[in-house]
């Protein structure tokens, strides 16, 4: 009886070792993974690269990196750790706004695995999101004296006085929602998306984002409901005469010009005045191309795959990112894209406020007459 329970521990024996040493095979070769993938990084290093390759891969050059990387020392929690340096980690998050990757391609090419990548590219757009750099690199002109040097270059450019910025909302795709709420975000374009506000001079910087929305609502609601239009509203009660540009699908307002609602005949004020207005209220156009063309992640030919909020917070990232090129003149890297609006004159919304409306309409009468005597009409 004992040498037949002896018999049967045997193999129990070798079993229970062999196991053993099977996982201790797998730490070691688990350790020697981590540490070969943290040797190819230090020799590898990015900073390395030709200027010219630097910014065809992360859309910044070195300078816009360095100086990014010490603000984001300087102004957020995120840090360095032992195993990547905080530059790496921004250059990493770098690499996936600029080119819209899945997470995995992008960590393969940079000796990092998927759960990596993502947590770096979360650590990196919840820094860039602080309070703290959106307010030092998106601003919008809260003194007298920003507000006039934002209306000299929209009237050296264009001809057109008393303007501040140009408004207008963009769709960017994202991954369909939970069924509780994917009815705020189906667009009438017939897809997901977050119906973006942006503000910008004629430089094409942006001076205000408003990402709180989905697809489904209207860039008018998004316009009365946003702390943008409160502002722009005290002002008017100040009595100051500055403006934004939009396009049709917003209401006339004293504090926000369209072009007129009926075609106008051809020399006379009004198509003096449409023909000045369009060539202006294009930048916004062009800066929505331009965010897109440059970071890729947010092109129409790319679904953010994450929550509405973290596709809000992505957004608000390369945002950031987008003024910071604008501030070291990086230059767009491929041909600037120009996105056309597709907003349609919603009458009801016009007249929701009769007064403001009619305000509003005497106030662009008043410009057409100043822009046609500028143009000698």
């Amino acid at each position: 009886m004992l040498s037949l329970l002896r018999s049967r521990r045997v193999p129990l024996y070798y079993y229970v070792l062999s196991e053993l040493i099977e996982n201790i095979d797998n730490e070691v070769r688990d350790t020697r993974e981590i540490t070969r993938k943290t040797l190819n990084r230090r020799r590898f290093n990015l900073l390395n690269l030709s200027d010219i390759e630097f910014k065809n891969r992360f859309r910044l050059s070195k300078s816009a990196s360095k100086f990014l990387c010490a603000e984001l020392r300087q102004k957020t929690s995120i840090k360095s750790t032992k195993r990547i340096s905080l530059e790496e980690k921004v250059l990493c998050a770098l690499s996936f706004y600029a080119t819209g990757s899945y997470q995995r391609l992008v960590g393969e090419g940079k000796y990092l695995g998927q759960t990596t990548v993502s947590k770096y590219v979360r650590e990196v757009t919840d820094a860039l999101t602080t309070p703290e750099l959106i307010n030092y690199f998106i601003k919008f002109p809260i003194t007298r004296s920003q507000r006039d040097l934002i209306k000299k270059k929209f009237y050296t450019k264009f001809g057109i006085p008393g303007t501040i910025g140009c408004v207008d909302g963009s769709h960017f795709h994202i991954f369909s929602p939970s069924s509780e709420i994917e009815h705020h975000f189906y667009c009438r374009k017939h897809f997901y998306s977050l119906n973006v506000q942006m503000i910008c001079d004629s430089d094409c910087r942006i001076l205000n984002v408003n990402a709180k929305y989905g697809g489904a609502t209207h860039d008018a609601f998004i316009w009365e409901n946003s702390d943008a239009n409160k502002f722009m509203q005290e002002l008017y009660r100040n009595n100051e005469q500055v403006w934004l540009l939009g396009d049709s699908g917003y209401p006339q307002r004293p504090r926000l010009m369209l072009p007129p609602v009926t075609d106008a005949v051809e020399g006379s004020p009004e198509a003096v005045y449409t023909t000045v207005h369009g060539k202006a209220r294009v930048v916004i156009e062009n800066t929505f191309g331009r965010l897109k063309n440059r970071w890729r992640c947010l092109s129409k030919d790319r679904t953010l795959h994450y929550n509405p909020e973290r596709c809000a917070a992505i957004i608000m990232a390369c945002c950031v990112l987008h003024n910071l090129a604008i501030d070291f003149s990086v230059p767009d890297t491929e041909v600037e894209v120009v996105e056309q609006s597709t907003n349609t004159s919603e009458v009801a919304l016009q007249e929701c406020d009769g007064d403001d409306l009619l305000r509003g309409r005497t106030f662009r009468n008043i410009l057409i007459d100043k822009i046609s005597r500028l143009h000698n009409v």
